[in-house]
């Protein structure tokens, strides 16, 4: 169990990234567009350098994969400036890759 709380803060930068990209996607629902694109820009690459931080400290492959898979899908989704639905697909890899880990350390 002290594997698990020592690797949670690791999750701090990704579980940021998916956060700016869910805002980005309520800016572009009120129309800010230029400023949802930046801050789409900005989550895209919080999440996937947080992503190799989390993936390089995981307990398990599994975690590691699912950590790499939702860091990926928030660069893509800052990239392309379109973060509604990707925003929320990186956080839902992010839940799952917790709840990996947890299981996984037991």
């Amino acid at each position: 169990m002290r594997a698990v709380v020592s690797f949670l803060p690791r999750l701090l930068f990704l579980a940021m990234g998916c956060g700016l990209l869910l805002r980005a996607g309520r800016l572009e629902a009120k129309g800010s567009l230029v400023e949802a694109k930046r801050v789409a820009r900005q989550g895209g690459f919080l999440g996937a350098i947080g992503s190799l931080l989390a993936a390089a400290f995981a307990p398990k492959a599994a975690v590691a994969v699912l950590l790499l898979a939702s860091g990926f899908a928030a660069l893509l989704a800052g990239l392309s400036g379109k973060p509604r639905p990707t925003g929320w697909a990186a956080l839902a890899l992010l839940g799952a890759a917790a709840v990996v880990a947890l299981i996984a350390v037991r």
